[in-house]
């Protein structure tokens, strides 16, 4: 092989290597309380990111963070995972879809009730029982189920978990939820069956005895995001945390990222 022929070898290995790599990374931006969103560098989505102020123990996007969802991040689905205010504005979501006439937003139907006008644009996430219901959008798939809310006094409410299946990646969201043994809820949902990269859960799933096996049984990801993280928290508390769990990526400064 002469010098040519072999330098264009490497030129091409090396273009088709970094093209490999850019295909396959994903960047997780932190939008507040449980907010996130999703990138592959040619789409995106949004996951509980349209919320406003709820109470000094939650944390919230800011008017510059929601504008910068509108003109710089343009999700290609907003997807909610209930109603509550500290993850879900009917008001920033409605400009939302108004803005982005291609938009699709996905939740329960205590949340997909309030847009009547976009019915074309708009996905319902049945809660009768744990079936899982894939939807394709653009170049990746979401799948959404039920999975309860915790607390007694929110047993009414619809929690919806997604699975983003995007660049070879599936990324795991379960809203506000826990374990639920007493009704085997995750024995229910089969998760450690899905081949589950990023799992993104409520800091209090590490708070429950044993969690370390519960993530590992059930769900089995390779990496882990906690959120939910009151801006209130006592540094100690969170250090705790942190010590305990290494190598869990903790959420909780506003547009935080993380490239996997």
């Amino acid at each position: 092989m002469n010098y040519s022929v072999l330098k264009s070898f490497f030129i091409s290995s090396f273009i088709y290597s970094i093209s490999c790599l850019s295909q396959e990374d994903i960047k997780i931006t932190y939008i507040g309380n449980m907010g996130v969103h999703i990138s592959d560098g040619q789409s995106s989505i949004l996951i509980d990111g349209l919320h406003t102020k709820y109470g000094d123990d939650y944390l919230f996007p800011t008017k510059e963070v929601v504008h910068k969802i509108n003109t710089e991040l343009n999700p290609n689905a907003i997807l909610f995972t209930h109603y509550h205010g500290d993850h879900f504005s009917p008001q920033l979501s409605e400009v939302y879809l108004k803005s982005h006439k291609k938009a699709i937003l996905f939740g329960p139907n205590q949340i997909i009730n309030k847009f009547a006008e976009f019915t074309d644009r708009i996905v319902a996430i049945s809660t009768k029982d744990y079936t899982k219901q894939p939807v394709t959008v653009k170049n990746f798939m979401i799948t959404g189920v039920k999975i309860n809310h915790v607390g007694k006094r929110h047993t009414s409410v619809e929690n919806i978990g997604y699975i983003v299946h995007i660049n070879n990646k599936k990324i795991l969201h379960v809203g506000d939820t826990d374990w639920f043994e007493e009704i085997n809820l995750f024995h229910q949902l089969h998760l450690v069956d899905e081949g589950i990269d990023i799992a993104i859960i409520p800091y209090w799933m590490l708070l429950s005895n044993g969690s370390k096996l519960l993530i590992k049984k059930y769900i089995n990801p390779k990496q882990v995001i906690a959120t939910h993280i009151s801006p209130l928290i006592k540094k100690t508390e969170l250090i705790d945390l942190k010590n305990k769990y290494p190598n869990i990526h903790f959420l909780t400064t506003l547009e935080q990222q993380i490239h996997l």
